[in-house]
């Protein structure tokens, strides 16, 4: 079974305190197809919620966020829809990759220069909650698939461990992985 519904998000150890430079950067995104993958459609600002989303920039397959939410600023994408490759392995791929990718767009944005990811780390949720439940069943779906995923994108020796949250929620990886400048990331 390929699970494509994913949510990765990458910390970020230095941003901005203005959060109105990301709603730029996202209109320009739309503007210049940065991104080609998918198609960009609109930005919105969240920034009001307290410990909630930020700024999105909503696509057709799924979203990429500046995202504040469970105690950490990081660039987020959460697919949402899309074809399901016939392997697992690049079923998780395709989002992480994305958020590479994004993640390479803004580290060359003058923007936000000073800005700096850390790379040792990762957050994954699966947000396809039908086909992977938050127990050890659906851990033994995605676990396997999710470190080759990470791998091939890091490079190196990936560590997951299923984070300890409510069973209502999504199933929830942090990942450990070693440190690697994001230009040496595989998008």
């Amino acid at each position: 079974m390929s699970v494509i519904q994913y949510s990765f998000k990458l910390p970020l150890v230095t941003a901005p305190s203005d959060h109105d430079v990301w709603i730029p950067i996202f209109h320009d995104w739309i503007r210049t197809k940065a991104i080609d993958d998918d198609v960009l459609v609109d930005v919105a600002d969240y920034a009001h919620v307290q410990g909630g989303p930020g700024v999105l920039l909503v696509c057709h397959e799924g979203q990429y966020v500046i995202d504040r939410s469970r105690g950490q600023v990081g660039l987020a994408y959460h697919r949402r829809r899309g074809v399901a490759p016939d392997d697992a392995v690049e079923g998780a791929a395709v989002g992480l990759r994305r958020l590479v990718r994004a993640a390479k767009l803004l580290a060359t944005d003058a923007r936000v220069s000073g800005m700096e990811f850390d790379t040792t780390r990762l957050e994954v949720r699966v947000l396809d909650r039908l086909r992977v439940s938050n127990d050890e069943a659906g851990w033994g779906i995605v676990a396997e698939p999710l470190k080759q995923a990470i791998a091939a994108v890091w490079g190196g020796e990936v560590k997951l461990v299923r984070a300890d949250v409510e069973a209502r929620q999504p199933l929830t990886v942090h990942a450990t992985m070693t440190a690697r400048a994001v230009a040496d990331l595989t998008a």
